[in-house]
């Protein structure tokens, strides 16, 4: 069987009024790519990084090189050459799948350098690949998922089998030399000032609803923060985020520090599990400073911790403070709110990651 006509689909969409992206990369001589899957384990360890392309198959035979040079006329060799870089940087090579919708079939190959290409595996339905997702990953998703028509069919029959695509990652940067020197995140403000958005809010769960058992849901954003978290530490790479909108020429340029995260839950003591929660929101709505000392006097935090292939949760119990970085939150190393001054995005990034 040969692979023939190779093209992009995605899960993701990029959104084309994203002017800070545009800038960005306009402006500053830096290179600004996307990873379409990361797959992040049980453990908490990146074990792949993915690219993928619909094909479709006709008689014959599609060896190694010819998936190669396939998949460099598709990429282009700079941009694979980046993606490589950036697959090296969690010590593992870039994986590339393939499929095609007609037969429900998918090859997956590992690419190591613009040379070298290796066939691993290739799955008959596209439930049998859900199904490798799970065992690469470890656990499933409980939450459902938000469907759209315009996803393609090959997400949506993941969706179906039980285990979706991985999450992508949004950005990352490398310098003239094709090197990774940093991660970003872009985060539209659309449904708020840019000057009132804080991460902190949803990090603490400033928003609640009742779930189906009519008992109060505390909607946080720790697992999405723990998701950056294990990049950022993992990879040894800066982890900036630009927040902005297109309502607006304001953006906040913010450079990660460390993020300490609340120690949940306790051995399903959902009582305790409840009220660390309950007190998160009251911090986050109000700023409350008696639940903040509830929180500092008797419950605990971890920081993630990565010696290769180990990822480890390095507890702090009571007493919690911001000073030392352990009460639960996401601390900076630099913030910077900039009004009407769009323009002033480029040099600020390269002052900042210079």
């Amino acid at each position: 069987m040969a692979l023939i006509n190779y093209r992009k689909e995605t899960s993701e969409r990029s959104d084309a009024t994203n002017w800070a992206k545009k800038m960005l990369i306009e402006k500053t001589g830096l290179f600004f790519d996307a990873i379409e899957g990361c797959n992040e384990n049980n453990n908490n360890v990146v074990t792949h990084l993915f690219e993928r392309a619909r094909v479709d198959f006709v008689p014959g035979e599609s060896l190694e090189t010819d998936v190669l040079s396939e998949i460099i006329l598709l990429e282009t060799p700079e941009v694979l050459q980046r993606k490589i870089n950036f697959a090296n940087t969690f010590n593992c090579p870039l994986t590339y799948v393939l499929y095609c919708n007609e037969k429900e079939a998918v090859w997956v190959y590992t690419i190591s350098d613009l040379i070298t290409c290796k066939f691993i595996v290739s799955y008959d339905t596209y439930h049998a690949f859900s199904d490798w997702i799970y065992t690469i990953k470890g656990w499933r998703s409980t939450k459902p998922y938000r469907e759209r028509e315009d996803l393609p069919y090959f997400d949506k029959a993941l969706r179906r089998a039980g285990c979706a695509w991985p999450t992508n990652i949004d950005c990352f940067v490398s310098n003239q030399y094709s090197q990774p020197i940093a991660i970003l995140e872009f985060q539209n403000a659309n449904n708020t000032e840019v000057a009132m958005h804080c991460n902190n809010d949803f990090f603490l769960g400033k928003h609640t609803r009742i779930n189906q058992d009519g008992y109060i849901q505390y909607d946080n954003d720790v697992r999405r923060w723990q998701s950056q978290e294990i990049l950022r530490v993992q990879s040894g790479l800066r982890l900036f985020i630009i927040t902005w909108s297109q309502k607006s020429t304001d953006f906040i340029l913010k450079e990660v520090d460390v993020i300490s995260f609340p120690n949940l839950p306790f051995s399903k003591d959902w009582t305790k599990h409840g009220e660390y929660q309950r007190l998160m929101h009251e911090v986050a709505n109000t700023r409350d400073q008696n639940s903040a000392r509830i929180i500092a006097n008797q419950f605990s935090t971890y920081k993630l911790s990565y010696a290769a292939p180990v990822m480890s949760q390095v507890y702090k119990y009571p007493s919690l403070s911001a000073k030392d970085k352990s009460f639960p939150y996401i601390y900076y190393k630099y913030k910077n709110l900039v009004k009407g001054l769009a323009d002033t995005l480029p040099d600020l990034f390269l002052k900042l990651i210079d």
